[in-house]
């Protein structure tokens, strides 16, 4: 083992000679370096099989570290070690090239098995896309969409039923049910397939920047137009330009808008000249367009325009079936994304994920796997998933009984009660009592508590 030599890299000396005494104690050659800015130098110098860094250091921190190892030692393996970031910091990390990250305080015994493992395995190899897609295949349910529940076959039957045609789509669903991949499959699927496929999310772009956004402008038409500028419908010309939020679009442009839906001819900002487009609008919107125009917010001729064919996406909490297997997916693809070898998913942490009402959707449970991925070694359990979906809003059932009351009728009594008080939903009720769903069963069981008494 004394082959291997790692540099360690901490401003703060007594952690940095600690770690260093540890792991020459295991028989590593260890070097250190009080910053990024030193650790340049010593690799100016040496070589090493594997530099552990801290992430919020002096001089040069730990990220911009790693831009440099990234730039200058490609394949060098780092491990992030972080006290004060979040989650999001580590991913970073790891898409800037750290193979890890390991949070403070450092366990000894976690850290050097975590140092055997990425040295016996060898050189990571990247993976393509192609072969990223063809380990993601068996996940898929039609095109590259997740998902077999009978909310989302009506969702492929309408994306069929408007491939062939070369109409205007409008999507409707709330945030985070994917509506820019329902857009992309049906590009994908089409005639168009070979041509652009252009993504603009109309609610992040500043109003006064959005005409010029979309249909370009000349140099000169504005402050700061310092050169001419395609616009986003001749970006997409021949292929697809997929419209978010729609609603969030100015009077001005939706009138402007109109007119490109009417006749295939777009005007620059300052100027005059028509340009004529092939381009099919897919808009989607996660607001009810027909109360925008009650409330005089969006045009009637132009929803009319727009609304085609409508597709409703459905949010997950209408989808649960096909949790298990969009959880499986991201699990899948982060393993690839992020070098992590998670094998599984629990029967109960998938339980818990079931159980949970996902606010924010299919956007939320993949912002939840990515966690766990990142915290779980090769399993991920009901222990790595956040504590407001292991306990959403546990109800506070408050219960009183007689002095001499028999324990049975005690645990009867609570049951039934808990049961009541999360509306008669198993997995929170055995949550809150601390104890297994399996283990619910056998007490309703015993104690021949039917639905009735609830």
């Amino acid at each position: 083992m004394d082959n291997y030599r790692l540099l360690i890299v901490d401003d703060d000396e007594n952690l940095r000679l600690g770690m260093v005494t540890m792991l020459e104690n295991e028989g590593f050659e260890v070097h250190q370096a009080e910053n990024g800015r030193a650790g340049i130098e010593q690799l100016e110098n040496g070589v090493y099989d594997l530099i552990i860094t801290d992430y919020k250091m002096n001089e040069m921190d730990g990220l911009r570290f790693l831009q440099q190892l990234k730039a200058d030692y490609p394949s060098m393996k780092v491990i992030m070690v972080t006290g004060f970031g979040t989650i999001e910091n580590a991913v970073e990390a790891m898409k800037l090239g750290a193979i890890n990250y390991i949070q403070k305080p450092v366990k000894p015994k976690k850290l050097i098995e975590l140092i055997h493992s990425i040295l016996g395995s060898g050189k990571t190899d990247e993976v393509s896309e192609e072969h990223k897609q063809q380990r993601l295949q068996k996940y898929y349910h039609f095109h590259k969409l997740v998902g077999q529940s009978k909310p989302m076959q009506q969702v492929y039957r309408k994306i069929k039923e408007v491939v062939p045609t070369d109409i205007p789509v409008l999507i409707i669903g709330e945030s985070g049910t994917g509506k820019e991949m329902i857009a992309n499959a049906i590009h994908d699927l089409s005639s168009r397939k070979d041509n652009p496929f252009i993504a603009v999310n109309t609610g992040a772009i500043p109003k006064e920047l959005i005409a010029s956004e979309l249909f370009g402008h000349l140099k000169g038409a504005f402050t700061g137009a310092i050169s001419d500028k395609k616009g986003k419908f001749e970006e997409a010309n021949k292929g697809t330009l997929f419209l978010d939020e729609i609603g969030t679009m100015s009077a001005e442009v939706q009138i402007s808008l109109l007119r490109v839906l009417e006749t295939q001819v777009i005007e620059r900002v300052g100027s005059n000249r028509s340009i004529k487009v092939d381009v099919r609008i897919i808009a989607a919107s996660n607001e009810s367009l027909e109360k925008m125009i009650e409330e005089n917010r969006f045009r009637e001729d132009l929803y009319y325009r727009l609304n085609v064919f409508a597709i409703e996406l459905p949010p997950l909490r209408d989808r649960k079936q096909d949790i298990p297997y969009l959880a499986n997916y991201y699990r899948e693809s982060f393993n690839m994304e992020l070098s992590r070898k998670i094998e599984t998913i629990t029967p109960r942490a998938i339980e818990v994920l079931q159980a949970y009402h996902w606010p924010g959707n299919v956007r939320e449970l993949r912002n939840v796997i990515l966690r766990a991925v990142l915290t779980a070694n090769n399993q991920i359990d009901v222990k790595h998933l956040p504590n407001n979906i292991v306990k959403p809003g546990l109800a506070q059932v408050n219960i009183t009984f007689k002095p001499g009351v028999a324990l049975s009728e005690v645990e009867k009594t609570m049951i039934i009660q808990t049961l009541k008080a999360v509306h008669g939903n198993k997995l929170k009720a055995a949550t809150i009592l601390g104890i297994s769903r399996r283990s619910l069963y056998n007490k309703l069981e015993e104690y021949q508590i039917g639905e009735a008494e609830l």
